[in-house]
């Protein structure tokens, strides 16, 4: 088995004796995932230095940039607007070298949620700062059911690497409030929910490695609908291929 990288995140702590104190950390969903697929997960601690990414990524076969709070708008050249939500500047800045090295060194790239609009905003597209203030999406795209549940459909484009696994049509979670809206050159809308909101995207561009982003969260379904294990598995696929 090889190594896969796990962009992680920051929490603050907030048990009495730690509160303030902040955690590295990703969520055990994606860790079980990768796992499962045939990989052994490594989390990439948040870090802006280029050395520790570099090492990290020396040891590994591919990266999964994985979901979180809002990315600012200052990335993408927009001012913040009221229905922004959290941000992490500290995570917007490791998550772009992270992946500006991963792609440097033609790494196969899968980003979940906060992660495909991490790829996007890093190759020059932009984000609704807030969907809810789109009249066009109505959908309800930021789901009250719990994380494992399924609740709208997406639309698969014929000859994606998604389809491969989920075929021409499948439910998903939905847990966001901000979504691709430029799409960055170099890449293609492989999946869309049936309000036309961008759900799924990937590389289109010979001179990139593979670059897989997905809207939902898979990660939550790994074990409840066979498709989603087996995006993971021929990620985890991708990576063997580009190590041997």
């Amino acid at each position: 088995m090889f190594r896969v990288g796990l962009s992680g995140a920051l929490i603050a702590d907030q048990d009495k004796h730690w509160e303030g104190s902040n955690r590295h950390y990703v969520n055990d969903a994606y860790i079980q995932s990768v796992y499962t697929a045939g990989a052994v997960p490594l989390i990439i601690p948040v870090t802006n230095d280029s050395d520790v990414i570099d090492y990290i990524l020396d040891i590994c076969g591919g990266v999964i940039l994985t979901g979180g709070v809002d990315i600012s708008p200052l990335v993408y050249g927009e001012e913040p607007i009221k229905g922004l939500g959290k941000l992490s500047p500290q995570r917007d800045e490791f998550e772009l070298l992270l992946f500006r090295r991963a792609l440097a060194r033609s790494y196969p790239i899968f980003g979940v949620c906060r992660g495909m609009q991490l790829i996007n905003a890093a190759l020059g597209g932009t984000l609704f700062q807030n969907i809810e203030d789109v009249p066009e999406f109505t959908i309800q795209h930021l789901q009250k059911a719990c994380r494992q549940a399924v609740t709208h459909h997406v639309d698969i484009e014929a000859g994606s690497y998604l389809m491969d696994a989920l075929g021409k049509t499948c439910l998903v979670n939905s847990w966001h409030h901000q979504a691709i809206k430029d799409l960055a050159p170099g890449l293609r809308v492989t999946a869309r929910s049936r309000d036309g909101l961008i759900e799924a995207i990937e590389s289109d561009n010979p001179d990139m490695p593979p670059i897989i982003g997905v809207q939902w969260h898979p990660e939550e379904l790994t074990s409840t609908i066979p498709g989603m294990a087996k995006l993971f598995k021929n990620f985890i696929e991708l990576c063997r291929k580009r190590v041997h």
